[in-house]
């Protein structure tokens, strides 16, 4: 018998929700999400997972909002690359790898 899947891993969720059209928001440390539908299959399982390290990063990255807010690293880094922002996401992944090796 197969274990439960691994959880995706924040960058993999955020990317969910681009494809997805969800938006998220940190309010009083609570992550609040909202989409054209329930959140369905893996994803929701994954959230509740890695709620801590989605939140600390939207915080950080994005400005406590995805998609990100104007002014947030992840906005001006964009900005600066002149790019969309699933190259600068697939960078942050690549560094958040490496760091953690």
């Amino acid at each position: 018998m197969k274990g439960s899947p691994k959880p995706q891993t924040t960058i993999q969720i955020l990317r969910s929700f681009m494809l997805g059209r969800y938006t998220a928001r940190v309010v009083d440390g609570r992550l609040e999400t909202e989409g054209p539908q329930p959140l369905a299959g893996p994803l929701p399982a994954s959230i509740r997972v890695r709620r801590d390290e989605l939140v600390e990063f939207l915080n950080e990255y994005a400005g406590g909002v995805w998609p990100p807010a104007p002014g947030s690293t992840l906005r001006e880094v964009q900005e600066e690359l002149g790019c969309p922002l699933t190259p600068v996401l697939d960078a942050v992944e690549a560094a958040l790898k490496r760091h953690a090796a």
